[in-house]
């Protein structure tokens, strides 16, 4: 590895943003694991994949929000608007919508601790405060879109027919051009 790439993985070690990159995929099967011991959740008969669709890109954007604490705060998550239609036209409550996002905060929080002595506990508790204020933006967007009237039933089917998103994580070299 050349120095810059060194250096950025030494800044990037410790980092939660990288824990939960690596770990995107366990933290969501527990995540699914813990919906569905939810009666009110699993009322609604969704696929797994329907059921976790959300998950890939929300973590994405979780993780570039730690990334990038101070750059992120302006957007409006498509993701979030998509997943409140999408849970709108499967029969979700904006309770239900809480419930989901609840268990998404502690099985983040749960990756992080089966990770704790590798996290620089110095950022942990700013990086904690980021991953509850991301969580709770996405779900006041998710349920804005959900209890909006009048979406028109060919935009929710269209929707609903959206491929599920592949994770791509950020290569550390490229982070180079992305840091201020």
């Amino acid at each position: 590895m050349t120095p810059a790439v060194d250096y950025l993985a030494e800044l990037e070690a410790g980092r939660v943003a990288v824990i939960l990159e690596r770990e995107i995929e366990p933290t969501i099967k527990e995540w699914l694991r813990r919906v569905k011991l939810v009666p009110e959740l699993v009322q609604i008969s969704l696929s797994d994949d329907d059921r976790t669709r959300h998950l890939p890109v929300l973590f994405r954007e979780l993780i570039f929000r730690l990334r990038f604490p101070n750059d992120a705060d302006w957007h409006i998550s498509s993701t979030a608007t998509t997943h409140g239609l999408r849970r709108q036209a499967q029969g979700y409550s904006p309770a239900m919508l809480v419930e989901e996002s609840r268990i998404f905060q502690v099985v983040t929080f749960q990756t992080l601790h089966l990770h704790l002595s590798e996290l620089d506990h110095g950022l942990l508790l700013l990086d904690v405060v980021v991953i509850a204020d991301e969580a709770d933006a996405q779900l006041s967007q998710a349920v804005r879109s959900l209890t909006a009237k009048g979406c028109p039933p060919r935009i929710i089917k269209l929707i609903n027919q959206l491929p599920p998103v592949e994770i791509h994580p950020i290569p550390i070299p490229c982070l180079i051009f992305l840091r201020p």
